[in-house]
């Protein structure tokens, strides 16, 4: 990087939400809690990966000239029995979704070295935002997260400072209940994503917005009833967006109530 100037547009980074690279990953719909917050846990780490790799970035590259592309990402268990052996096509639950959501946090914090972020992979492998059989068509848990943010592209970024319980998880991880990203696009609008991945209380979050004038609040919510919950050829809308209005804004202050393991992201206006 110190040498290659122009020359370089920019650095692959590939990060798993992984059990591990021998033996059986686990299945992606057969899990307990206890696996599920070891999940929330491990993907987490990405920020600290993604951090190093900037501290080092930064020293050769001051100027940001070349992007860290994080070109695989996302989770990866067995394959589904049945299918071809070799083409890692699994299956997407709420799980999957918080990976998403989480993930995406933590790289709309990094904007300004993060310049490509492609989850592996869109159609049939790993963590897929659609999947495929024949002619039919279904979309994921994952394909939900990304279309709620979808919003923070084009916009400017809002930093937040967040302070949230945390559950200590297996490995010696901690998990905070709450994760979040906002922005502000171009009318002016606020976006702000909320994930509580508390798998059996609601959080209440506060959010202090000095300044903002809100006329509408509306929202939109990603849940279910178990965690373990995905959407099926047969059952393609088990896990959708749905409407969500549990969000009042008082003064400048923005008090949400969030489900437990829900995924929200609200429109300020």
């Amino acid at each position: 990087m110190k040498n290659v100037g122009h020359r370089m547009n920019g650095l692959s980074l590939h990060y798993y939400t992984v059990t591990g690279w021998s033996g059986s990953k686990g299945a992606a719909t057969k899990f307990n809690k206890d696996d599920y917050y070891w999940t929330m846990g491990k993907c987490l780490e990405i920020e600290d990966v993604v951090k190093k790799h900037i501290a080092i970035m930064d020293q050769y590259d001051p100027k940001k000239h070349i992007g860290l592309l994080v070109d695989e990402w996302g989770t990866w268990w067995d394959e589904e029995p049945g299918t071809t052996r070799g083409h890692l096509y699994q299956q997407n639950t709420l799980r999957d979704a918080f990976v998403a959501s989480l993930t995406l946090d933590i790289f709309h914090k990094y904007t300004d070295r993060i310049k490509m972020a492609n989850i592996a992979q869109i159609v049939n492998v790993l963590q897929s935002m659609i999947l495929t059989k024949g002619k039919e068509m279904i979309l994921t848990p994952t394909y939900h997260v990304f279309n709620m943010y979808k919003v923070h592209q084009g916009a400017t970024y809002l930093p937040l400072n967040l302070i949230s319980d945390k559950i200590n998880v297996r490995d010696n991880r901690t998990v905070p209940f709450i994760s979040a990203t906002a922005s502000k696009d171009k009318n002016g609008i606020i976006h702000i994503s909320l994930s509580n991945v508390d798998a059996d209380e609601y959080q209440e979050v506060s959010i202090e917005l000095p300044g903002v004038k809100v006329n509408n609040i509306s929202g939109q919510i990603l849940t279910s009833n178990n965690l373990t919950d995905y959407n099926s050829f047969e059952n393609p809308n088990v896990i959708k967006p749905q409407d969500f209005k549990d969000a009042k804004m008082t003064k400048s202050l923005l008090k949400v109530k969030l489900p437990a393991k829900s995924i929200v992201t609200l429109t300020l206006k």
